[in-house]
């Protein structure tokens, strides 16, 4: 097998996303939970909340636990993790979530998973920064393993564009070579004067080697 990596930009709810595996990130102190990780909580009835109260969860960086969504999300499983303080999140530690999330979804033997952006400390970095940081790290992780895996990742919609064109620029950023990084295909406008239909699918990404 030849290590992959596809990558998947999506603008909807974690919830709505279909994937074998949804990773949810989340900073120790962080009451109640925010962003995929708060959208999971809800949607999963407080089960993360109650793993906090009972202390079997604190957010500490590197910490994991796996549960089931019993069909209250469109990716089965979810692995919460653990960041550490959200103040001291940093574009490297971005690259390890990447590397951490898609190494323990291999691990799991999902095909696919679901991971947000998330930003970066409290000066901030860039959505391109901290893309190229994510990807990185994830094909870092199938690039150890020569695995492949499908990875969808969460941006927010004013964000978009951005990280579109910071993925024409991850192999000079350091991408490993053993990898193929599919990326996804470009938005075609609408004909003009054409009403707007339902969802379709595009044609397979381009590899980039």
């Amino acid at each position: 097998m030849s290590a992959a990596l596809g990558l998947e930009l999506e603008g909807r709810p974690l919830e709505r996303v279909r994937a074998e595996l949804a990773v949810v990130a989340f900073f120790e102190g962080e009451r109640p939970l925010r962003g995929s990780a708060g959208r999971a909580d809800w949607r999963l009835c407080g089960a993360l909340s109650e793993l906090l109260a009972r202390g079997r969860l604190l957010g500490a960086r590197g910490e994991a636990v796996l549960v089931t969504s019993d069909g209250a999300l469109r990716a089965p499983r979810v692995v919460a993790l653990g960041l550490g303080a959200r103040e001291a999140f940093s574009l490297a530690l971005a690259e390890a979530l990447g590397r951490d999330a898609v190494g323990r979804a291999v691990d799991l033997g999902a095909a696919s998973a679901v991971l947000a952006l998330l930003e970066v400390g409290p000066g901030g970095a860039s959505p391109g920064a901290r893309i190229e940081a994510l990807v990185c790290g994830a094909a870092r992780a199938v690039a150890e393993r020569d695995a492949e895996i499908h990875l969808r990742v969460l941006v927010r919609a004013d964000e978009l564009a951005e990280v579109r064109e910071a993925l024409r620029r991850v192999r000079p950023a350091g991408l490993p070579r053993p990898v193929a990084l599919r990326l996804p295909a470009p938005a075609r406008p609408a004909p003009s004067g054409a009403a707007p239909s339902g969802r379709r699918s595009s044609p397979p990404p381009p590899i980039v080697k």
